[in-house]
């Protein structure tokens, strides 16, 4: 539920502006107009029958906190299925902004704000029953005027109660702070809140959120050591965070308070940190699990981005015996050809002259056509010769008649299709397009192909303009710092130009419906870590929108309501969502609530009631799709070749475009909403094709 400014709730608390927002709920300010007073309003959605009596009980025991690092809880009420928390309004920038705009922060300043921190933690702890915070990290934590820190959002705050083994409230999950217990796997406690400001605490020394719990517990991710981020961080401050953020319960420390004294014992004379603008040493990424994919390359095709290799002059003699046997019997074959009288070959489809019609009107029936026949000329009989001789006469030679032309329905409204092949020269990767046609017989086939590009690198990812003009793509630049970047065209594949260019790979470009913004996924971060960027189809305002998660595969609403991509959370995939609207602010909820399964290729239908995907298992892959409007709670399955990925819809939100390795060769097919009518549109041998996006008119 969204308040309005200048909403009145309760007769006393006047809406001001909204501060903020995440998966439970919002905060507002508001002015307490009985106090006259500044406030901050969080309210949460609980719709749970039991949701009711809990929170009361347990707002009445925040409402008797008093801690000088802790926000006072002054009221609490509830309407209908809201629930109304009124605290201290805390003027101050919260830490997670400050490290955004600064970087990591000097060690001794950090470890002054963590024994605050642990102090309001153990008061919390200590209470009867204990209070867990559950939602530590530095978005959570206020920077006040006076420079001290207060640890604010007891939205999801909870008591916890020895017979109760998981809240039935909300349940607050950000990926790098929470615990692995905190997703369900195990009760959480006082040690889940000390994973929590742990992790926060890496972040600050740091300025690199640390790697997903759930996935270092199942072996998919390390965490990097401080001390390849930080070379002069003291051993002792290294062992006691490390520890902190074991992903096992039991291998922490026994309470808050014990780690903090660890922490922040005195330390002994050190060579002091260098600045934030120093360069430090990257650590590198995590090797990925055997059922991982790269992101930025297609599972079956094409390869991945091929490294700068030094010549091997051993291969020449290799390479020129196989030449010159070549070379001689081409000579011998073109020799014989030139004296073989040419055989006509048939036209393909592709050269068949094509006449489109509406799909209402029937076709016209050619008339058949007659020769005419040619009036007989009286011929002279001279006297000598025998009168009975007949006269020979010449017959009419019949006028050719016209073949008439193919007429073919175009599919999808007509649109082009864009795709990504290497049939140019067999090796390079290409942007090409082509149309959808349904034939005389009703089959789906492929015509007008033709090739976009041609300059010397490969080229994946096209994604058309939303009026159908321009095509953005990544192509390599040839630059072993930039690799892959992104370009522009038009439609015809005409004034190619750059749009960025940037340290990394920058691929899987999305435009936006109102034609506004090209978002991306980008590895241009120094510790790889996927990321996406926004920038104008003229390449100004470039700019990350990223900071803590891994964010890959964007995709926008039709609406453009929403901008969705996936974020992997214990071992599942989540489409995330993004508000366009609040300068594409993380609204820390996702879509589907992770009922998609590991999932990628997120496509949404233009007439926004459908989303596509790719579900991932093990090494098999098929097409998914499921109502935007169910929440994921109902999904079919539309092909189960299991080589299948990468799902690209019509205009008319009828049809799919998806390529598929099903065949032994990557090629792009063609099905229809329900999965009927798969057909291979592109069916050529030795040639890959992949990667469709379909022109929406």
């Amino acid at each position: 539920m969204e308040l309005e400014p200048n909403t009145l709730l309760r007769d006393r608390y006047l809406i001001q502006h909204q501060l903020g927002k995440g998966g439970m709920g919002a905060v507002y300010a508001a002015h307490d107009t009985v106090l006259d007073t500044q406030v901050a309003l969080k309210i949460n959605q609980n719709p749970h029958p039991e949701g009711r009596d809990q929170f009361l009980s347990e707002a009445r025991l925040l409402a008797a906190l008093r801690h000088p690092n802790l926000p006072r809880v002054i009221d609490y009420f509830l309407i209908e299925d809201s629930q109304y928390l009124v605290m201290d309004y805390v003027p101050g920038e919260d830490l997670g902004s400050l490290i955004k705009q600064e970087g990591s922060q000097p060690l001794q300043t950090v470890l002054n704000w963590a024994g605050q921190l642990g102090n309001a933690l153990t008061y919390l702890h200590q209470q009867n029953p204990p209070v867990i915070h559950r939602d530590i990290k530095p978005a959570n934590i206020k920077l006040t005027p006076s420079g001290n820190v207060m640890l604010v959002d007891f939205g999801i705050a909870k008591a916890v109660e020895s017979s109760q083994e998981t809240s039935t409230g909300a349940r607050g999950m950000t990926p790098g702070y929470s615990p692995p217990e905190q997703y369900g796997t195990a009760r959480t406690g006082p040690y889940s809140d000390q994973f929590s400001l742990a992790s926060t605490i890496y972040n600050l020394l740091t300025g690199q959120k640390p790697v997903d719990a759930v996935e270092r517990m199942l072996g998919q991710a390390v965490l990097t050591p401080l001390n390849l981020l930080l070379p002069n961080i003291p051993p002792q401050v290294q062992s006691a965070i490390e520890k902190a953020m074991s992903v096992r319960p039991e291998e922490r420390f026994s309470s808050v308070q014990e780690f903090i004294q660890t922490l922040t014992q005195p330390l002994p004379e050190i060579t002091q940190q260098p600045d934030r603008d120093v360069t430090r040493v990257a650590a590198p990424p995590p090797p990925p699990s055997d059922t991982s994919t790269r992101v930025g390359v297609p599972y079956t095709s094409p390869p991945p981005i091929p490294q700068k290799k030094r010549p091997m002059w051993w291969l020449i003699p290799v390479i020129l015996i196989p030449l010159l046997v070549i070379l001689i019997g081409g000579g011998w074959f073109v020799m014989n050809r030139l004296l073989t009288p040419p055989t006509p070959t048939p036209a393909s489809v592709a050269d068949i002259p094509l006449t489109e019609i509406p799909a209402a009107l029937p076709t016209e029936t050619t008339l058949p056509t007659f020769a005419e026949q040619p009036t007989e000329i009286p011929t002279e009989i001279p006297t000598d010769l025998p009168t009975n001789t007949p006269e020979p006469t010449l017959e009419p030679t019949p006028e050719p008649t016209a073949t008439p032309a193919v007429v073919l329905e175009p599919i999808g409204r007509g649109g082009v299709v864009a795709f990504t092949s290497n049939e140019g020269d067999g090796s390079t990767f290409q942007i090409w397009s082509m149309r959808v046609f349904l034939d005389e017989s009703q089959n789906l086939i492929a015509a007008e192909k033709q090739q976009l590009t041609n300059t010397a690198g490969d080229k994946f990812y096209p994604a058309w303009s939303p009026d159908g003009g321009r095509i953005v793509y990544a192509a390599d630049s040839g630059d072993e710092e930039n690799q892959f970047d992104l370009y522009v065209m038009d439609a015809n594949g005409e004034n190619q130009t750059v749009l960025v260019a940037q340290p990394g790979d920058d691929t899987e470009p999305a435009w936006s419906p109102d034609g506004n913004w090209i978002v991306f996924t980008s590895d241009s971060r120094s510790d790889g870590i996927l990321q996406l960027h926004i920038v104008k189809p003229d390449g100004s305002e470039l700019h990350r929108i990223s900071f803590d998660k891994q964010e890959f595969s964007p995709e926008w609403s039709p609406r453009m309501d929403k901008l969705v991509y996936i974020v992997t959370v214990n071992n599942a995939r989540y489409l995330w969502i993004r508000d366009p609207q609040d300068n594409f602010a993380d609204t820390e909820t996702n879509l589907m609530y992770g009922r998609l399964g590991y999932f990628a290729d997120p496509a949404w239908s233009p007439d926004a009631q459908w989303l596509a995907f790719t579900r991932e298992e093990g090494r098999t892959r098929d097409i998914y799709l499921t109502k935007i409007s169910s929440f994921g709670m109902e999904i079919s399955r539309l092909t189960d070749t299991t080589f299948d990925s990468y799902p690209a819809w019509s205009s008319d939100s009828q049809w799919l475009l998806f390529d598929s390795n099903r065949d032994g060769n990557q090629e792009i097919y063609i099905m229809n909403r329900d999965g009927g009518q798969q057909t291979n549109l592109t069916q050529t041998d030795n040639v890959q094709e992949l990667q469709p996006a379909w022109q929406i008119k």
